[in-house]
């Protein structure tokens, strides 16, 4: 029901009707009952509501100003909920190709698309880690040898990369090699010739864990003038999951 002021003649909306109660106008202060009439100090209405104010409820400004209020913040919650969402949606969406690559959300995908491929991008070789050096083996010959270490960038297990080793030449014609990780080798398997590589290291690298690798490069390029070093994803055999 809608009650006025007789005073100021605000107007607030009540949900039921409130009977024998003194309510009181958040704008002007006056005390009035719930018919609209104004409660004066000393006459028979005051003294009747005297009487009744251990039975009957008071209404004062906060519940005034709550009754009409009530619905009011139910539609803004909603409105803002719905905004909330909206701005999260657009969100996503535009940084669809960030989110799709990040490690969390890529692990989730390969744990439930179990057949999804991996990428290159989930790992990334540890440059700081890398450091190359000459050997000369038994036989006299030079070969390149380049270690460091690659990172896992996924929160689940994943089969150990192989390494593509780019070789930048004076000449502009750039020579590429692929070699797989390997059990590590020792000092005398490095400087023996002819060099046996050892086994392919097939144990899974730990989520979010690293893998050393030691490289063998027996036929480097004269003119090379740089190395590149870059992590090639290796694919899950069928559907086990590692």
């Amino acid at each position: 029901m809608r009650v006025i002021c007789p005073e100021c003649f605000a107007s607030y909306q009540v949900d039921a009707v409130v009977k024998n109660a003194v309510l009181v106008c958040h704008k002007c202060n006056t005390e009035f009952d719930s018919f609209g009439n104004k409660v004066v100090a000393g006459d028979a209405t005051t003294q009747f509501f005297q009487t009744q104010e251990d039975h009957a409820p008071t209404f004062g400004i906060k519940d005034l100003a709550q009754s009409g209020m009530n619905k009011h913040k139910q539609r803004v919650g909603l409105w803002m909920g719905l905004l909330l969402m909206t701005i999260m949606a657009t969100g996503l969406t535009v940084n669809w190709d960030i989110w799709s690559h990040h490690g969390v959300f890529r692990g989730y995908q390969l744990q439930v698309q179990t057949n999804a491929p991996i990428l290159d991008s989930d790992w990334q070789v540890e440059f700081n880690s890398v450091h190359s050096q000459w050997l000369k083996r038994e036989d006299g010959s030079l070969v390149l040898i380049i270690e460091g270490e690659v990172s896992n960038l996924l929160s689940i297990p994943l089969p150990p990369p192989e390494i593509k080793v780019t070789f930048i030449t004076q000449t502009g014609q750039n020579n590429e090699v692929i070699q797989p990780i390997t059990e590590p080798a020792s000092m005398d398997v490095l400087k023996a010739s002819p060099f046996i590589s050892p086994a392919v290291d097939k144990t899974a690298v730990f989520p979010l864990g690293s893998r050393g690798f030691i490289l063998v490069l027996e036929d480097v390029p004269l003119s090379t003038q740089n190395i590149l070093l870059h992590a090639l994803a290796v694919q899950r055999k069928g559907k086990a999951k590692l």
